[in-house]
């Protein structure tokens, strides 16, 4: 059973995340890194797309919401600097008022950065990516619209979100981290940290590195 559903029936895992989000402090200056990619995807898409980031028509995809929480990257060791930037813009019309019927027809892919430092999507779907994330199943692009919240002006996956596409690449570890979520729920950890840390340790630091890379 994949991990989303483990939570979502058996444990509200949708409500859990929703607590430990209000919990986490943004930070006061936003992360660099992610800043300059926002400013790009201001120029490069939102623009283009005729979508004002305050709308939503839109998530931002991937690692990036890591990025506004210094808190959770000192807490898992996350890189200091974020590679790329995803948006899922799933509404088709869009891209065909945007001119790029093209770029629709062959596959809802648009790259205006000769790095691929900003990419735009009509659907959120890493198993595209193949090789590690062949076998990654996530929810539906539409739920996972529903779930985007606004955060510092746009609006970005949930939390619960990129933590389940980001596990479910250890899929032997994730009754382990379903056992430590509920310990958590029961007020076993004197913190949060100290939970995020259990997590780091149950899933192994190595393998944390590697699910929470930049740019995955």
């Amino acid at each position: 059973m994949r991990l989303t559903e483990i939570y979502l029936k058996e444990i509200a895992l949708k409500e859990l995340f929703t607590e430990l989000e209000k919990e986490f402090q943004l930070d006061e200056n936003i992360d660099p890194g992610l800043s300059d990619l926002l400013q790009e995807a201001d120029e490069l898409v939102f623009k283009k797309f005729n979508i004002n980031p305050s709308e939503k028509k839109y998530f931002i995809a991937g690692s990036a919401r890591l990025y506004l929480y210094s808190e959770l990257r000192e807490a898992f060791n996350l890189p200091g600097n974020i590679g790329d930037l995803d948006l899922v813009i799933p509404d088709k019309k869009l891209w065909v008022d945007a001119g790029l019927t093209k770029e629709l027809e062959a596959g809802g892919i648009y790259r205006p950065t000769a790095d691929g430092s900003v990419e735009a999507f009509t659907v959120w779907d890493p198993s595209k990516a193949g090789g590690e994330y062949a076998d990654v199943k996530v929810r539906s692009t539409n739920e996972i619209l529903q779930g985007a919240t606004l955060v510092n002006g746009y609006y970005f996956m949930s939390f619960l979100d990129v933590v389940d596409y980001k596990t479910s690449l250890n899929r032997d570890k994730e009754k382990e981290v379903v056992d430590l979520i509920l310990k958590y729920k029961k007020g076993s950890f004197k913190d949060k940290r100290e939970f995020l840390r259990q997590i780091l340790n149950t899933i192994g630091e190595d393998k944390y590195k590697e699910l929470f890379a930049m740019g995955k």
